[in-house]
């Protein structure tokens, strides 16, 4: 991988748009809400992936900076999904030298179709999460922050931009109210913690009330996607298409 400095993508310095149908969307409506960063970057606990990280013959391939590395492997890429995509790194998290994603780093294509499809550039992503109940869905941008105009294909900044985008979204309480008293309890407790963490937007954070990162506690360091399996897929997308998302725990 070429590691020479190069244009940094600067998402937080681009003023916010409301997406439109061609953008990176996700299912779930949402709107533009105001941001809640944490300035450090994660520290990853031990995990194991049920992944590989060589694609199957006959299944999709993902980009070396999304794909699932097997344990003990660290992810390329350092991200606490809570974070805007401006804080991801990339580099060893026990390595001083990361630096920020350029340009040409988010201009990747995400995925490819299978090798019998001759590994074109995949137009459609969805990710799905296995601990909440949400399909995203990934187009390519219109008006993409990190190409002069727009790209054919699904880039490592699209899944990025996206993924961040659906967790933004305020939960009805009804929703909440719906789950087993344990796990509200444990969502109401991260949605606490992170309002705690972030006094500076405390009275916003506040009121727009817990959001589909609280889902997630602390399983927040981004681990990578991976193709999903069988009864992963959904009926309605093209088994080609969907993509988990793998986390880690948080530190």
């Amino acid at each position: 991988m070429d590691i020479r400095p190069k244009k940094t993508v600067r998402f937080a310095s681009i003023p916010p748009r409301t997406p439109s149908p061609a953008s990176s969307t996700a299912v779930a409506r949402y709107a533009e809400l105001p941001p809640w960063e944490p300035v450090s970057p994660p520290h990853y606990a031990p995990h194991k992936s049920p992944a590989t990280s060589s694609p199957l013959a006959d299944g999709p391939s993902v980009d070396a900076l999304l794909e699932v590395l097997p344990f003990p492997g660290l992810p390329p890429l350092l991200w606490d999904v809570a974070a805007h995509p401006e804080h991801i790194r990339l580099g060893s998290a026990y390595s001083p030298d990361t630096r920020t994603l350029s340009a040409a780093d988010v201009a990747h294509c995400a995925v490819r179709s299978s090798a019998k499809d001759s590994r074109l550039p995949l137009r459609k992503v969805v990710l799905l999460l296995p601990t909440i109940p949400l399909e995203i869905e990934i187009t390519p941008a219109s008006d993409p922050l990190w190409a002069a105009e727009p790209l054919p294909y699904v880039t490592v900044g699209d899944v990025a931009h996206g993924l961040y985008r659906a967790l933004r979204v305020s939960v009805k309480p009804d929703e909440v109210e719906r789950l087993d008293a344990r796990r509200r309890d444990h969502i109401r407790r991260a949605f606490e913690k992170r309002v705690r963490e972030d006094p500076a937007n405390r009275g916003r954070n506040v009121q727009f009330g817990i959001r589909r990162v609280d889902y997630l506690e602390d399983r927040r360091a981004f681990l990578g996607i991976r193709p999903a399996h069988g009864p992963e897929v959904p009926a309605r997308h093209k088994r080609s298409e969907v993509f988990v998302v793998e986390l880690g725990r948080v530190s």
